[in-house]
């Protein structure tokens, strides 16, 4: 098959909790499954998106721009707040992948990973690159967590937080790098 590269945010998804309702309650933790896949279909394709793949309980999505990768997952959190179900963490990162077969592989895939598992319930993380696209758009707060080494990632990142009324911030002690 053909492969290309191209510039792209990359944004992942994660449902907190669902490993342990899925311990105990196998159909609910399917269903949170669908309610999931649900939202994320409507909201990234609002925001010219392209969902890539489930990942288990996560999501992987791609988007042309920033500003559309963050108000995709500004909608996503507001939609699962308003399920009173699903709490997700969600990570963004913007570089160069290679789209191959429907999937996307790259650095920016795997950093963009990374920094969702730094998240907390309900919050929206993401690199300096992406907090470098949007600091100038008033409609976003944002706030540095700090710099983080992450598992196979070769230089430490810094890491941003959407601070907007509504999106925890974690205190750096309790994120886990």
């Amino acid at each position: 098959m053909s492969q290309f590269r191209q510039l792209a945010a990359i944004m992942f998804t994660d449902i907190v909790g669902y490993t342990a309702l899925m311990g105990r309650d196998e159909q609910k933790a399917f269903e949170w499954l669908d309610t999931n896949r649900q939202i994320h279909k409507q909201v990234i394709e609002r925001y010219n998106g392209k969902l890539i793949k489930e990942l288990g309980d996560g999501v992987m999505a791609s988007f042309n721009t920033v500003s559309d990768a963050v108000n995709a997952a500004i909608e996503i959190q507001k939609a699962c707040t308003e399920s009173k179900e699903l709490s997700l963490r969600i990570g963004i990162h913007e570089g160069e992948i290679i789209y191959e077969n429907n999937d996307i592989y790259g650095d920016a895939v795997n950093i963009a990973s990374r920094i969702q598992t730094l998240g907390v319930p309900g919050s929206i993380l993401f690199s300096r690159k992406v907090n470098d696209e949007i600091k100038n758009k008033s409609e976003f707060q944002t706030i540095s967590l700090g710099t983080f080494e992450f598992k196979n990632v070769n230089d430490s990142l810094e890491v941003f937080a959407l601070a907007d009324d509504g999106f925890p911030v974690a205190n750096r002690c309790v994120l886990v790098g």
